[in-house]
C-alpha cells in the first residue's frame, strides 16, 4: 500500500493506493488509488474510468460500482465508489475509493508463508504488531 497524509488526518498517514501483484498474477499488476489523484490501472494502463467490469487476463475480474458494505460506516453518507476484485485463486478484495484515501477489505484463506502489513494470519494477534512485522519482513512489502 501507499500511505499519505490527508487534509483530515492532521499529518498522519492514510492508505492512498494499493498495488496487487506477484506470481499468482503472472507478472501483471493491478493498482487502485483514491478518487482525487489516483486511478484504477492494469499494468500501468488506466482501466474502469467509470463503473463497469474488466477481465484481468483470465486471472479474475475487477468490477467497479456503487454497491457493497463499507469498512468504515462513518463514510456511509458519501457516494460509494467500490472496486470488487475476485481472482480465480480465491483472493478477493474490496477497495472503497474516497476523495483522498482508500479503505480495503481482503478475503482469502491462509497461505503457507503468508506475511505482510496485515500480519501473518496465524491466529496470534500478538505477533502482528508493527515492530514484529518489521522484524520479520522489513519496512517494505515482500
Amino acid at each position: 500500500g501507499r500511505y499519505k497524509a490527508t487534509p483530515f488526518t492532521n499529518g498522519l498517514a492514510a492508505t492512498n493506493a494499493v498495488a496487487i501483484g506477484g506470481a499468482f498474477l503472472q507478472g501483471h499488476v493491478l493498482k487502485v488509488g483514491c478518487m482525487e489523484n489516483g486511478q484504477i490501472s492494469w499494468d500501468n494502463a488506466p482501466i474502469l474510468g467509470t463503473f463497469g467490469s474488466f477481465n484481468a487476463a483470465g486471472l479474475g475480474t475487477v468490477t467497479y460500482n456503487d454497491q457493497g458494505e463499507l469498512v468504515d460506516a462513518a463514510m456511509g453518507h458519501l457516494d460509494k465508489h467500490i472496486v470488487h476484485i475476485k481472482f480465480n485463486n480465491g483472493v478477493q478484495l474490496e477497495v472503497m475509493r474516497w476523495s483522498n484515501h482508500i479503505n480495503l477489505r481482503i478475503t482469502m484463506a491462509p497461505r503457507s508463508g503468508q506475511d505482510g502489513h496485515c500480519g501473518n494470519f496465524n491466529g496470534n494477534a500478538g505477533d502482528d504488531t508493527t515492530d514484529a512485522i518489521r522484524a520479520r519482513i522489513g519496512i517494505g512489502v515482500p
